[in-house]
């Protein structure tokens, strides 16, 4: 198994370099987790009422390092999933419910798809105002 750490610094990397103007969190706005674990989130800048609910950030996506992988959570693959039909089968294989991936190791393309994807849902936020 890879270095949990070292997963996590990558896909923080990741996030980071999308990060353009949005609002960055290093705990899920609302959690109630007591524990603190290493995580980093990204929300849209601006207020959004999604089903019905107060009007609230927009998550995008975020990493938290767990005890035996690293989460990704991806909300575009939750809200559009029509829009990521085409994932790969290695990045596929992660995916636990409808928009996290837990991940215990990667590889350069592994990784280059996650950023692929991830602009990919920023730009549909972007699309439909929801960022």
């Amino acid at each position: 198994m890879e270095n949990l750490e070292k997963i996590f610094l990558e896909l923080k990397k990741i996030l980071e370099k999308l990060s353009d103007t949005f609002l960055i969190e290093e705990k899920y706005i609302g959690s109630q987790a007591k524990q603190k674990k290493p995580a980093f989130h990204l929300y849209g800048s601006k207020e959004v009422s999604l089903f019905g609910k107060k009007p609230q950030p927009t998550y995008i996506a975020g990493v938290i390092q767990q005890k035996n992988y690293v989460s990704f959570y991806f909300s575009p693959i939750y809200s559009h999933p029509d829009s990521f039909k085409h994932i790969s089968i290695d990045l596929k294989n992660f995916l636990k419910g409808k928009s996290c991936f837990n991940i215990n190791k990667t590889t350069p393309h592994l990784l280059r798809e996650i950023e692929e994807i991830l602009k990919m849902g920023i730009d549909k936020y972007k699309e439909i105002d929801w960022i």
